[in-house]
């Protein structure tokens, strides 16, 4: 053992670890392909839902501006059935008053 040198220890130790190097190497080169592959799909999900938000929001704007419009016509159709149902009113009186006239015609008529 005493002939062997700083220089030879340092050939054998590496000789010994470069296959373990090349092997996490390797691993690590498979890893970074692999989140490269994962960051691409991220990406275009993140995109997509960009997308996506940017359609929402577009919708919320549109109903925002629309919602007053909505309210009107809205109130506009409850006041159509409001006055619907005093109209109906009105003529079921008309009617009541109607018939009792026709009661009492058809009585004298007897």
């Amino acid at each position: 053992m005493a002939g062997l040198t700083k220089k030879d220890l340092k050939e054998v130790f590496i000789e010994s670890l470069e296959p373990f190097a090349e092997a996490i190497q390797k691993d690590f080169d498979r890893i970074d392909r692999k989140i490269a592959v994962e960051g691409m799909r991220i990406d275009n999900r993140l995109a997509k839902l960009d997308f996506d938000v940017q359609e929402v929001k577009k919708d919320v704007k549109w109903m925002r501006d629309h919602t007053s419009e909505l309210f009107k016509k809205l109130d506009d159709i409850i006041a159509m059935y409001k006055k619907q149902e005093q109209e109906m009113a009105i003529l079921n009186m008309q009617y009541k008053r109607l018939e009792e006239r026709v009661a009492k015609l058809e009585g004298r008529g007897k």
